[in-house]
């Protein structure tokens, strides 16, 4: 149910210092035709971070990196400047082993990659892939079908705790390369208990009521947004506060105002059909960022 929806001017604040972040871009496919739905997201983000496109083929059958990029359809732009390899041994391993010799990377992979988990669940090169908790990981469902993507529009889940800062400035600095719109979304904890993290701002108890304490409320939210990051007076900003179960609020907003990327906050906690970001993954409808933000 929508409580309230505000929109930011920061004019008199600095331009956020567009910091790249983001050197290397880690794309992992195996031969299944649904998992090159990813190689236009991830050369899209190597354009916009100005990073090296890294493909690793995690496929079963083994292929020479010279034939990789053939094999999987790779238009003579896309690969151009990109680096080719083979995984070998396990695949899982061989693509984290990778991440972490690169420099600042982001791994992209579509949610189907390797052999069909249980129902439900990922392919089991990305099952295996989320347990290592990458820290920065764009997940997409092999349902999308569009040949492009341009990045028009971010929605930013942000559940008023500090943890989810982690996800504030890196969806302000992607805004700021592609000219974005964000919107930041808060679900509010109705029927929940409300979140006990030290600097935390849960929304006023009443939220189906027009409350008098909802504007101050809204106001120092977004003023903690912009304090962590958020998008400067160029970008255009916009809070949303929803109230209901997590996964489904965002994949519903993602879907009726058209997002193109949701960039979240995680834990590590994935293993639960029903857990937000799982959720939101499968259902949103467009890729999705996690930043990892481990417990306190």
């Amino acid at each position: 149910m929508m409580a309230t929806s505000a929109k930011i001017t920061s004019a008199s604040r600095p331009a956020l210092q567009s910091a790249r972040w983001i050197e290397n871009i880690l794309l992992a496919l195996d031969e299944q035709t649904p998992c090159r739905t990813a190689v236009p997201i991830a050369c899209r983000l190597s354009e916009l971070y100005g990073a090296t496109l890294h493909v690793t083929h995690v496929g079963l059958l083994a292929l020479d990196p010279r034939e990789i990029p053939a094999r999987l359809g790779f238009t003579a732009q896309q690969r151009h400047g990109a680096v080719f390899n083979q995984a070998k041994g396990d695949r899982a391993h061989a693509v984290m082993q990778l991440a972490q010799e690169l420099v600042e990377p982001l791994v992209v992979m579509s949610t189907h990659t390797g052999q069909p988990g249980g129902k439900d669940r990922f392919g089991s090169v990305t099952e295996s892939v989320l347990a290592t908790r990458p820290a920065r990981i764009v997940l997409l469902s092999p349902d999308r079908r569009q040949k492009e993507w341009k990045l028009r529009r971010i929605l930013l889940a942000h559940d008023g705790t500090p943890a989810s800062h982690a996800a504030t400035a890196p969806a302000a600095d992607l805004a700021q390369r592609a000219g974005a719109e964000v919107i930041a979304l808060h679900v509010a904890a109705r029927g929940r208990e409300r979140p006990r993290e030290p600097g935390s701002m849960p929304a006023p108890l009443y939220i189906d009521q027009p409350q008098h304490e909802w504007p101050a409320w809204a106001d120092e939210f977004m003023n903690r947004m912009l304090a962590a990051g958020a998008p400067p007076s160029a970008i255009e900003f916009k809070l949303t506060v929803t109230s209901g179960r997590p996964g489904s609020e965002i994949s519903e907003l993602a879907r009726e105002r058209s997002v193109d990327l949701v960039v979240m906050a995680w834990h590590g906690h994935w293993e639960h059909q029903t857990c937000a970001t799982r959720v939101v993954i499968q259902t949103s409808g467009c890729p999705v960022l996690l930043l990892y933000s481990a417990d306190e």
